[in-house]
């Protein structure tokens, strides 16, 4: 009878499991960051995929296909107005980010956008505005943030194993197709380095050093196109000074190093991270790695965690946090108008 009972146990324990939080999502923008998302979800317990759309004839269609989604859609709008979707991924191009998720919140969905999150600081705030007053959890994609190697390094500076931070630097760039018409190029798309790769050479640095940002200084060089193409900038903290550069016009060793008083972390091709190093006074070199092979799982599980919770944003990825960084699109970029 005990076998039985604890039988009877677990398969209650297994459906109350499944009630508490089963998100289906719903994807705008059919793209290949999507497809990303999609094999991402299938590892990720309590979430699944029901629905994707795209303003392109057929493509969600044949994405849906590909990826075994029930429904495809060829307006958001259709998708939205479904009321089986639960919480939407935007995975559009820069400029339709701010219109999908203030929809999106206007249908009471949750968000989980791609980064970067919006253009302006204006618009961070307002999407946020509207988030807390319909109660919508919503929260930029910048898995970096989520990945195990980003978040040991953080573990080794909240428990000073390098002392005060002094110094911080990061460099990130790839050489992007110099086509007008390419995303990254084209400044109807909002291409550019800084909205790029810029955004996690910044977020990743806040996300290590928690500290208020006191002083910003940008200088950025532009593309033919008008996008912006290499982008310096140094943020001042109260105790320290982090140097950013970013560039989609030349190929370069993405890194990031934190350097405090008592040793230094290297975390290299730090946006997609796998690995980080800690390098003490005594000559200690410590290496953490946790290998992945797609990174967009650790993100999804936040957002299923925040949900059951009934909290409206993260803890790791809070809104002040994107609309910090979106104030320094403006000063680099010249947004804020």
């Amino acid at each position: 009878g005990g076998r039985r009972q604890l039988a009877q146990t677990v398969a209650r324990e297994t459906i109350i499991k499944r009630i508490k939080m089963a998100i289906k999502f719903g994807i705008i923008g059919a793209g290949r960051i999507a497809h990303k998302f999609c094999k991402a979800v299938e590892r990720v317990e309590g979430a699944s995929v029901i629905a994707v759309a795209s303003q392109t004839e057929g493509k969600a269609l044949t994405f849906a296909k590909e990826e075994g989604i029930a429904l495809s859609y060829n307006t958001y709008e259709a998708l939205l107005e479904n009321p089986e979707v639960d919480a939407v991924y935007i995975a559009t191009t820069h400029n339709f980010h701010y219109e999908n998720a203030m929809a999106c919140i206007k249908h009471k969905k949750a968000v989980l956008c791609e980064k970067c999150f919006v253009l302006t600081k204006k618009e961070a705030e307002e999407v946020f505005r509207a988030a807390r007053e319909a109660k919508v959890f919503v929260m930029e994609a910048m898995w970096s943030r989520f990945l195990p190697a980003i978040k040991q390094a953080r573990e080794w500076i909240l428990e000073g194993r390098i002392g005060e931070i002094e110094l911080a630097n990061c460099l990130i760039g790839f050489k992007a197709d110099s086509n007008p018409e390419n995303r990254i190029m084209n400044p109807k798309l909002a291409g550019g380095a800084m909205y790029d790769i810029g955004v996690y050479a910044i977020e990743i640095m806040t996300y290590l050093i928690q500290a208020p940002i006191q002083e910003v200084q940008t200088m950025t060089t532009y593309a033919e196109t008008g996008v912006d193409k290499v982008n310096s900038i140094t943020l001042k903290f109260e105790n320290t000074i982090a140097n950013l550069q970013c560039m989609v016009t030349a190929s370069c060793p993405n890194s990031l190093y934190v350097y405090g008083t008592k040793g230094y972390i290297h975390i290299p091709n730090m946006h997609y991270t796998q690995e980080c190093f800690i390098y003490t006074e005594e000559g200690v070199v410590e290496h953490f790695q946790k290998p992945h092979d797609n990174g967009f799982e650790y993100q999804i599980k936040e957002m299923i965690g925040c949900m059951e919770r009934g909290a409206l944003e993260s803890s790791i990825m809070p809104h002040k946090d994107t609309i910090e960084c979106a104030g320094i699109f403006d000063q680099c970029l010249g947004t804020n108008i």
